[in-house]
């Protein structure tokens, strides 16, 4: 009894002495201290140098859409962050890391068992062979001592699932509103060149019935009138595509909103302009360093590199012995009625150690997989890194060119139009034939329909930004 005493007492002893975490570099370049593509009025007055790391897990997503000042995109994005199944998915995801973080935190608790027992066997008793029945019922208790460390690791390793689940979760947030918000541009610039078309195809129309008119007194020709009846056919041919584009626009709204694709209806029927752009929609955007704190995926690659360093610990320390103590307190005896005597009371208490001698190599097998695990891991952080940076370039390059292109084509469509009012006088004055007004009319046209699709894109591309510096901003 003293010699297991002694081996329980040391062996608590020795819980104490569990090994460190190991500790993988980051071995991602250094932030450069202002974002290239951002324009002047944007770049930060401080250059903090200091290298990423993760945001708070209970930091929200910043509601960028707000932004636009669109009451109906505001209840879109509501509805699908309350609905969006990827959202639903990432929610689930963190939840069941949640519950494997709360098993890992109970691994170094003791464990006590309810244990109730019927066998029948044959057995040597006293040298006579005899076949029977017993019964026990009782309590079993069993506690490993964490020696080296190996339950540490696992419940940092899974404390990193968490936080990349966190990570995930955010990530999906803002990927999921940025897609609902360029879905609703895409809509409503459907809708003006929807709206565009149809005047245009007023016009055109007018203009027919102005050369039939001209042909009946004998001032027109059967050219100009063909001509004419060319652009109108041309200009209804295009209203079918592009109501069938803003259809396919509303399916997708409603998916986006966790809905069936034709549930939307009526809803955004009646349409709308464009939200406008703030024109210091990009001031205070920070710096690339703090750009990377905030972004979920790279704070996703930093808690795969902390679970890569926690289950290299776990595979490190099943190289180790391990310890484990267990006892039992109950009554046992050959027939029910003697679990109530005095005699068949027992109990036992014990201590094991085992150490593993002969494996074949598997775990230092597993130990070098972990330690590749880690090196992967390390490869994806600077891999986060990079690409963070360089889409941040890339949606700020992208909006700050779709802003002067929107302001060439708004001038070329002021242009287009009034060039199409001179040709449709001059015409009328019968100091030009109709093929002057046939041109200025398709190019009035077009440079509406570029104008409309570039403010789209424009749109587009600062929700590009918004998400790029990962849902918002306002530090330096």
């Amino acid at each position: 009894m003293k010699k297991t005493l002694a081996v329980v007492g040391g062996a608590a002893l020795l819980a104490g002495c569990a090994a460190p975490l190991p500790d993988l570099p980051r071995k991602a370049p250094p932030a450069p201290p202002s974002f290239t593509a951002a324009p002047a009025a944007a770049q930060p007055t401080a250059q903090p140098t200091a290298q990423p790391t993760s945001q708070s897990a209970g930091e929200p997503v910043a509601e960028f859409w707000r932004g636009f000042g669109d009451a109906d995109l505001d209840a879109l994005v509501s509805e699908a962050i309350a609905a969006n199944p990827d959202l639903k998915i990432a929610a689930a995801s963190l939840a069941a890391a949640r519950a494997l973080a709360r098993a890992a935190d109970a691994l170094d608790a003791p464990r006590l068992d309810l244990a109730a027992g019927a066998t029948r066997g044959r057995a040597l008793a006293d040298g006579v062979a005899r076949t029977g029945n017993f019964f026990s019922a009782g309590v079993q208790a069993a506690w490993e001592p964490d020696l080296f460390g190996r339950e540490d690791a696992e419940r940092a390793a899974a404390a990193a699932d968490v936080q990349f689940a966190q990570a995930r979760q955010r990530a999906a947030q803002v990927s999921v509103a940025a897609e609902v918000a360029r879905a609703y541009f895409e809509l409503r610039a459907l809708q003006e060149l929807l709206r565009v078309a149809e005047a245009s195809l007023e016009t055109q129309r007018a203009a027919l019935k102005l050369v039939q008119a001209r042909l009946d007194v004998g001032r027109g020709t059967a050219l100009d009138s063909e001509r004419a009846i060319a652009l109108v056919r041309t200009t209804e041919a295009s209203l079918p595509a592009l109501r069938g584009e803003l259809q396919r626009a509303g399916f997708r709204l409603a998916v986006l909103t966790g809905q069936a694709p034709g549930a939307f209806g009526a809803r955004l029927a009646a349409a709308k302009p464009l939200p406008s752009l703030a024109p210091t929609a990009l001031e205070r955007i920070g710096t690339p360093a703090s750009m990377l704190r905030r972004r979920p995926d790279v704070a996703a690659a930093e808690a795969q590199l902390q679970a890569a360093a926690a289950r290299l610990g776990v595979a490190r320390a099943q190289l180790f012995p391990s310890v484990r103590l267990a006892g039992a307190l109950g009554l046992n005896g050959v027939r029910t009625g003697d679990l109530g005597s005095s005699n068949s009371f027992f109990w036992n208490l014990g201590a094991s150690l085992v150490y593993n001698l002969l494996d074949g190599g598997a775990l230092r097998a597993r130990v070098a997989a972990a330690e590749a695990g880690g090196d992967v891991a390390v490869a994806q952080y600077e891999k986060a890194v990079l690409a963070a940076l360089e889409d941040a370039e890339d949606s700020l390059a992208a909006y700050t060119a779709t802003q002067q292109q929107v302001q060439s084509l708004f001038d070329a469509a002021r242009a287009a139009e009034r060039a199409a009012e001179l040709a449709r006088a001059r015409f009328a004055a019968g100091a030009s034939d109709f093929l002057a007004v046939l041109d200025a009319e398709r190019e009035q046209l077009a440079a509406r329909e570029r104008l409309v699709r570039a403010q789209a894109g424009a749109a587009s591309a600062l929700v590009g930004v918004y998400r790029a510096l990962a849902g918002g901003w306002g530090e330096g």
